[in-house]
This record gives C-alpha cells, sequence and structure tokens, in this order.
C-alpha cells in the first residue's frame, strides 16, 4: 500500500472514531486506584461531607476560643484572629503601650504560617490526611511556645507571640481546607450573623442552626476554659490548647469506632440522626 493510500485509511472517520473511544492510560490506571486514593479525587461538595474533618474543625474551634482568650490576657494581642491584632494596634499606636511591634510581629508571623500551610495543602495526598498532618504540626508548635513561655528569659515574650501566630496561620490553612461553612475560620461573627440572616422568621432555613450554634458555644466556652485554666498556669493553659489540636489531628487518623461514630452524631446535630 502505498503512503498515500495509508494516509487515507488513518483518515477514514471509523478508524478515528475508534482511536477516540479507546480508553487512555489514565483512565485505565484510575480505575486501579485505592479507595483511600479516590478519596483525594473526590469533588469538593463530597468532601465537605465528611463528618470526621467537621468533628475535628469542631475541637480546633474550642481550642482556638481558649488560646485566644490566653494571648489577649497575657501577650496583648491575638495570635489568631487578625482582625482584632489589627485594630488593637491601631488603638495603641499612640498610647503609652505602644502595641505596634508585637502586632505587627504576630501579623508578620501569621503570614508565614499561613504561606506554608498554602504550600502544604497542595500536596497530592487525601484532604483528612492533609488536615491531619498539619494539625499534628500546629500542635506541636503551640507547645513548643509554651516551653518558651515557661523559660521566662528576654526573648520569651516574642519567641511565644511568633510561635503561636506562626502555628495559627498554618492552622488556619487547614480548617479553610476543610471547606466546612461556618468554620472556615474560627470566628464567631458568620455564624451569628447566619442564625439572624437564615433565622425561620425571616423566610431563612434552620438546617444549620445547631451546627452555628455549636460553632459559638464552642467559641465561648473554650474562652471560659481557657481563662481558668491560665489562673492555674499559663504554660499548662497553652499545653492544653496544644495537645487539643494535635488530639484532633490523631482523631482524623483513626478507624471507624462506634464512641467516634456517637461523636460524629453530636456534632453533626439533631437533623442528621
Amino acid at each position: 500500500m502505498s503512503h498515500g493510500c495509508r494516509e487515507a485509511v488513518r483518515r477514514r472517520p471509523g478508524v478515528a472514531m475508534a482511536q477516540r473511544q479507546a480508553p487512555s492510560f489514565c483512565q485505565v490506571g484510575c480505575r486501579r486506584l485505592d479507595a483511600r486514593t479516590q478519596r483525594h479525587f473526590m469533588n469538593p461538595s463530597e468532601q465537605r461531607k465528611d463528618q470526621r474533618i467537621i468533628t475535628a474543625v469542631m475541637m480546633v474551634t474550642t481550642a482556638m476560643g481558649a488560646l485566644d482568650a490566653i494571648t489577649l490576657l497575657y501577650l496583648k494581642v491575638f495570635t489568631g484572629y487578625m482582625t482584632a491584632t489589627l485594630i488593637l494596634s491601631a488603638i495603641h499606636l499612640f498610647s503609652s503601650h505602644s502595641l505596634l511591634i508585637p502586632g505587627m510581629s504576630a501579623i508578620g508571623s501569621y503570614v508565614g504560617g499561613a504561606m506554608l500551610g498554602g504550600y502544604l495543602v497542595r500536596r497530592e495526598q487525601s484532604r483528612r490526611r492533609t488536615i491531619a498532618d498539619i494539625l499534628l504540626a500546629v500542635g506541636a508548635l503551640v507547645v513548643a511556645a509554651a516551653l518558651i513561655w515557661s523559660m521566662r528569659l528576654d526573648i520569651s515574650y516574642y519567641g511565644t507571640l511568633v510561635t503561636l501566630a506562626f502555628s495559627m496561620g498554618l492552622q488556619t490553612s487547614a480548617t479553610r481546607y476543610a471547606q466546612v461553612a461556618d468554620l472556615t475560620v474560627p470566628a464567631a461573627t458568620g455564624p451569628l450573623h447566619g442564625l439572624a440572616h437564615d433565622n425561620p422568621l425571616v423566610g431563612g432555613s434552620a438546617k444549620v442552626v445547631w451546627r452555628r450554634i455549636m460553632v459559638i458555644g464552642c467559641l465561648f466556652g473554650g474562652a471560659i476554659l481557657g481563662t481558668l485554666a491560665a489562673r492555674v498556669s499559663v504554660t499548662m493553659a497553652v499545653i492544653m490548647v496544644g495537645m487539643t489540636i494535635a488530639s484532633t489531628g490523631v482523631l482524623l487518623y483513626l478507624p471507624e469506632h462506634p464512641l467516634l461514630s456517637w461523636l460524629e452524631r453530636v456534632v453533626a446535630g439533631p437533623h442528621l440522626h
């Protein structure tokens, strides 16, 4: 067969269609992926349904309420709530107790942690595994910050401040990556507004009322616990926060268990029973 004839056969519609319909190497390989790897390729709506992640982020929210209370009382700035830190720095800019340097140190460290978090969440692994890894690292950093504080050195204040703010930037990357409504950042403003804005009395839906109440309750309860624990020992209070955050990372590694299923149902609320 001449070269021209071979080209004509290759260009025939039937041959071209058969080539298009043949499974690609990627398609064949994807069929062989195990269940754990397939979870990484779920679409966001499917991944957001992971109740274990929601439970873990709720626990982190409680820890953040405690840490915000501790840092405001003893560092005079927030290490996880940058809006408040920015405002506090501006308010005290011209006072005798300026918070500009501590505030800017906290914001700069937070940005650094957020950049590292942004890099880590783009790794090729499952969403649950990524969040677990980051939360374990955050817990270790918070415990390290507590130990720096306990040394009572000249650099202890800024060492604690920078370490905590960096870890909170990293932690926020994890909670944002979880993509749980009302829990992307540990703040009460969104859930509180949502309770009013979506209230059935004004024609809204009550389907996420329980979660929003839980968020507000976790922040409020965590702040109370943090305040009371810090009165006894600031070091131990911060260690408590770090261990709580680390335990959420461990929680995401654990296999299914009746006790964990019960905890997830409690967090999910009555509407999912």
